[in-house]
């Protein structure tokens, strides 16, 4: 069978293929797996211009996880055993060309696995999913030159729950700083694959490559390098570190041919900048941390007027994410996460301790809620949270002015602060939410209605990044302590929801209002016709 053959058969299965260089696994056109096809004409050409080129396989692209057992196995009655014992179906298999061990690819139908190394005892190997690719059965081992071979063609089964669990194993070796280099002949990267990254990142950094190239030099040598490739979470990770590395100073430009001398070049391919077909048909429905009023994975706006019990909500959300207990008595949580970081910057311990005590958390200080108040002498700004700090942690930022670095009212200024907030939603170690507490505008104690526009004080960009957002105001201001509080969701994208009143005990704890009626701001309370309904 041809290496065209090879490839057609596979497309004919729905795998998504390209090609890599003879006897090789890597990649022969640019943007690697990313360039992978079903096209006929386009496998044609490619192997009529390249007739001896290895046929790799796109595994995200073409839903499958594939469980790659470089190690552990002697023979076929090992991988008997072997399956029996981890509840690992009969599936399409191949014997890889490895001869060092008796290397084995069980393939499985399921998409969204990420691609990781893994270890279970004397066995090991990687996990081929959502990112990278495989050599096909009928491509030559480019250390051995034998061919890998199917051991069983039979029907693809599904991801079993044994590949699921697997962990990713410990990698040798840790990101180093941009002068900690190593080696680098420019061929692929099979070993200590981060440790090489976030050093090839490091000197690009150091030849004056900004954020946008630097991420663009990482994807295209993780396609392109990387064998296998590194997932997507794990490389933004590098990029995001990569990013931290000071620029050096610019020199003279000189001109060579148009071009700045030393500039970088655009990305090879541009499909890298948008989400594959696989992330879209696999990303999950909206999830909730607090039915019906928290999000997990967004960013929420909570905003009101000054002294209108915004950080007695905020309390009240911290309250309900620690012990599990319903939000108002009303909102089940649905998702506790690891920690809460409620960070407090412009209040004082002293103040701030009182209101833990009096609503029930310092037994979970220090435990499952961090706590900073304007006391801390160091300043935190948003970048420096660490991925164990945020690791599914909901993170409370009350109020939002005193991490924005510029003015509320600069459309630039707002951008650079959406910018760090969605920093913290990123990477493999991510924050589960986050809550942002913000002023409303002047005026908005005597509006008719709470808007998003004039809840969210400043320019609209703020507003504008927010997953949802809640408005809240004391239905009688004059009356602080025992007002009810009307909260509305002013942003209503992922979820609705109708207005409701909250009221507040004296240890802080707020309750929801039950009622048949409406409800409405105070001053919308009136009785009249055509429908307008009074309480």
């Amino acid at each position: 069978m041809t290496f065209l053959e090879i490839a057609l058969d596979c497309i004919r299965r729905g795998w998504w293929v390209f090609p890599c260089k003879p006897r090789s696994k890597e990649p022969a056109v640019h943007g690697g797996f990313y360039a992978a096809t079903l096209a006929e004409d386009q496998v044609r050409a490619w192997w009529t211009e390249w007739p001896d080129a290895n046929v790799a396989i796109a595994t995200g692209a073409s839903g499958l996880t594939v469980l790659d057992c470089d190690h552990g196995l002697n023979d076929l009655d090992d991988l008997r055993h072997w399956r029996e014992r981890s509840g690992l179906p009969w599936t399409y298999a191949v014997h890889t060309g490895r001869r060092d061990s008796y290397g084995v690819q069980l393939y499985y139908q399921g998409s969204g696995v990420k691609s990781i190394p893994w270890a279970d005892g004397d066995y090991s190997g990687d996990i081929r999913g959502a990112s990278g690719y495989v050599m096909a059965a009928g491509s030559v081992h480019p250390d051995s030159g034998e061919t890998y071979e199917v051991l069983f063609d039979g029907p693809v089964m599904p991801v079993p729950n044994y590949v699921l669990g697997l962990k990713s194993a410990p990698i040798p070796g840790a990101p180093g700083k941009p002068n900690e280099r190593v080696t680098d002949d420019g061929g692929l990267i099979t070993d200590h694959r981060n440790v090489h990254m976030i050093s090839l990142l490091g000197a690009k950094r150091a030849q004056g490559y900004d954020d946008d190239a630097l991420r663009a030099y990482a994807i295209d040598t993780n396609a392109n390098r990387m064998v296998p490739p590194l997932d997507d979470d794990e490389l933004d990770k590098l990029v995001r570190n990569a990013c931290k590395f000071p620029l050096p100073e610019p020199e003279p430009d000189v001109m060579l041919g148009g071009r700045i001398a030393g500039e970088p070049l655009a990305p090879v391919d541009w499909r890298t900048r948008y989400h594959t077909k696989m992330e879209v048909e696999n990303t999950p429905p909206p999830e909730f941390l607090i039915d019906g009023f928290l999000l997990y994975d967004s960013i929420t706006g909570l905003a009101a007027p000054v002294g209108q019990r915004k950080s007695l909500i905020a309390l009240n959300v911290a309250h309900a994410l620690t012990t599990g207990e319903p939000l108002f008595g009303k909102f089940p949580v649905t998702r506790k996460p690891s920690r809460v970081l409620y960070l407090c910057p412009e209040m004082g311990l002293r103040s701030f301790a009182g209101w833990l005590k009096l609503i029930g958390l310092t037994s979970y200080v220090c435990d499952t809620l961090f706590v900073r108040t304007m006391n801390k002498e160091d300043e935190l700004k948003l970048p420096n949270l660490v991925p164990e700090e945020l690791d599914d942690a909901v993170v409370i930022l009350d109020t939002a002015i005193r991490f924005i670095e510029g003015a509320e009212d600069k459309a630039e200024d707002m951008k650079r602060f959406a910018a760090q907030v969605f920093g913290l939603m990123k990477g493999e170690k991510k924050a589960a939410a986050i809550l942002l507490l913000h002023h409303s505008a002047k005026g908005t104690k005597e509006a008719d209605e709470l808007t998003l526009e004039n809840v969210m004080r400043g320019s609209g960009e703020l507003g504008a990044f927010l997953t949802s957002c809640w408005g809240t105001r004391l239905q009688n201001p004059k009356e602080q302590y025992k007002s009810a509080s009307f909260i509305e969701n002013v942003k209503q994208r992922d979820f609705e929801s109708k207005p409701f009143e909250a009221t507040c005990d004296a240890f802080c704890r707020m309750h929801y209002v039950e009622s048949d009626q409406p409800v409405v701001l105070a001053k919308r309370k009136f009785t009249g016709q055509q429908g307008r309904q009074g309480r």
